[in-house]
């Protein structure tokens, strides 16, 4: 289980893309704690009595937001506690330490003499084209954005189809 977390050896292609679907399930605490913090949102603004649920208004609770959505933000954020923000963040470390590891064992099997150089190019670009695309925008609302969208999905196609060489990997 050790190796799975580590910066070592090396990875085929076959094994980074289902390291890439694995990383996917490891995010499974972090809906959970989103949804979790939603229903305890919800219950403290729509103010749910849980003894009796079927007292809730739907339509009233619309209203609400509708008419005042500041308010509804406001009590937003004052629901978002340190709690919520270490849950969150705890929740999400074992997914990102996993896929950046998978990102590195497979550089290391493509350019074993430059991975490192290339490893930090390479995340230094996607954090760049993940601002990019999440401030900016893609697809018709930015040009830039797409290019960024069209470039990391190259990568990711490369690093997965590409011969790395390597007759016997042990990542």
């Amino acid at each position: 289980m050790k190796k799975y977390f580590q910066f070592s050896e090396t990875i085929d292609g076959t094994t980074y893309f289902l390291r890439c679907l694995f990383s996917i399930v490891l995010t499974i605490p972090f809906i959970i704690t989103i949804i979790a913090f939603m229903g305890v949102f919800a219950v403290e603004y729509a103010e749910i009595d849980l003894e009796n649920p079927e007292s809730f208004d739907q339509q009233a609770f619309q209203e609400k937001i509708e008419s005042n959505p500041e308010d509804f933000l406001q009590a937003m954020k004052d629901t978002f506690t340190p709690f919520w923000i270490i849950s969150l963040i705890i929740s999400l470390i074992p997914a990102i330490w996993f896929q950046i590891v998978s990102y590195y064992k497979r550089l290391s099997a493509l350019f074993s003499e430059s991975r490192d150089k290339i490893f930090i190019g390479l995340i230094a670009f996607e954090i760049l084209a993940d601002y990019y695309v999440f401030e900016y925008g893609w697809g018709s609302e930015s040009l830039i954005g797409s290019i960024f969208m069209i470039s990391t999905l190259i990568i990711f196609i490369y690093m997965i189809f590409k011969d790395s060489g390597i007759e016997e990997h042990e990542g």
